[in-house]
């Protein structure tokens, strides 16, 4: 972990610890969640501003993906946190045609052979949640719909398929290339399963978008030879497991009293006609 991930991640735990704490009094059910997720991860394509098209020049292929995730609740429906994440993208094509050819550096002016890209993408995310159900509901289906921001740093090979790991066409963050970290947006859904009081699954789907069009390690150029200005975007499917330090049970009870509470106070005070 580098020290710029490393910082992030230390201020992150602060932003939760800190709504955590001044949330406490107003909403009992606050508390530190933890947990992992794995699934896979697999580029959909590179996208125009206009939306017209998605261009693939790779026949792409699912890879790995993996977060380590923490999170407090802020109310019964939202909650926030962070994640800090692993996703390979990989592909490859026996018919390569790129608009780079000749252009991009270390790019051959024709390309006969087969060629593969990979893409390993390790950054952390700042993220919202929010439950259609109260988060502590009983229920196996308990849907949300999520946002979310922060950077990948890249560790791209872009090389013939019979080439060694080593010899590479292009590449970022890897032998003598520069490093490269961009920002990432990401939106997304699911549901979270309540195992026990406090264990539950979550399964989720998210669409991660880059302004900027490397996540095949080929840059895309237009008949005159400019850079095409692309979104790029990939998917993640996960399914994690999660321990929650809070007391669900107990405060299910407690809310549950306020809500009788409150209905008696509030029938207590309707003013009856025939009363004396």
């Amino acid at each position: 972990m580098n020290q710029t991930l490393l910082k992030y991640f230390i201020f992150t735990l602060y932003c939760i610890s800190t709504f955590n704490i001044t949330n406490a009094q107003d909403f009992s059910q606050s508390g530190i969640n933890t947990g992992v997720k794995i699934g896979v991860s697999k580029l959909l394509g590179e996208i125009p501003y206009g939306f017209s098209e998605i261009i693939n020049e790779f026949d792409n292929q699912a890879g790995f993906s993996t977060v380590l995730e923490f999170s407090t609740y802020l109310s019964p429906h939202w909650e926030i946190g962070s994640e800090i994440g692993y996703s390979s993208l990989k592909g490859n094509t026996f018919n390569p045609e790129f608009s780079a050819e000749g252009i991009q550096d270390g790019i051959p002016a024709e390309i006969i052979e087969p060629v593969q890209y990979s893409n390993k993408l390790f950054g952390q995310n700042l993220f919202f949640r929010y439950f259609f159900k109260p988060h502590y509901s009983e229920s196996l289906f308990v849907p949300f719909v999520s946002a979310g921001g922060g950077y990948l740093n890249f560790h791209s090979k872009f090389k013939y398929i019979d080439a060694p790991d080593d010899d590479l066409l292009f590449g970022k963050g890897t032998a003598n290339y520069s490093r490269l970290t961009i920002p990432v947006f990401i939106l997304g859904t699911g549901f979270k399963t309540p195992v026990s009081q406090h264990i539950y699954l979550v399964t989720s789907i998210d669409f991660n978008m880059v302004n900027y069009d490397f996540l095949d390690v080929v840059h895309n150029y237009s008949a005159e030879g400019n850079r095409l200005d692309l979104i790029g975007l990939f998917t993640e499917f996960k399914i994690g497991i999660f321990y929650s330090l809070n007391k669900p049970g107990e405060n299910k009870i407690k809310q549950k009293n306020q809500n009788k509470r409150e209905k008696a106070s509030s029938s207590a005070s309707v003013y009856l006609p025939f009363s004396k």
